[in-house]
């Protein structure tokens, strides 16, 4: 995320996206944030001032083979944020 528009957001946006820092290698601006509604209501916040992607992740598990390229919100564990 551009540092001008990380500064301009508010302070709960930006303590909370610090939890969720993804290393400076990767397009990701957020990662590994646990999927919870808190969360998403978070990001729904951030998404209307950043245009952003929510990729979810996780493993298969019981009653639910996760395909190779993608993982359903519903069985998902995490998510991660990309700039659209």
């Amino acid at each position: 995320m551009d540092r001008l528009v990380r500064f301009c957001l508010p302070l709960e946006m930006q303590n909370w996206l610090n939890q969720y820092k993804a290393p400076g290698y990767e397009y990701a601006f957020a990662k590994d944030i646990p999927n919870t509604i808190d969360n998403h209501k978070m990001t729904n916040r951030i998404a209307k001032i950043v245009p952003l992607r929510r990729k979810y992740r996780g493993a298969s598990r019981y009653g639910y083979t996760r395909p190779s390229s993608f993982c359903h919100k519903k069985f998902a564990e995490r998510f991660a944020l990309y700039h659209r």
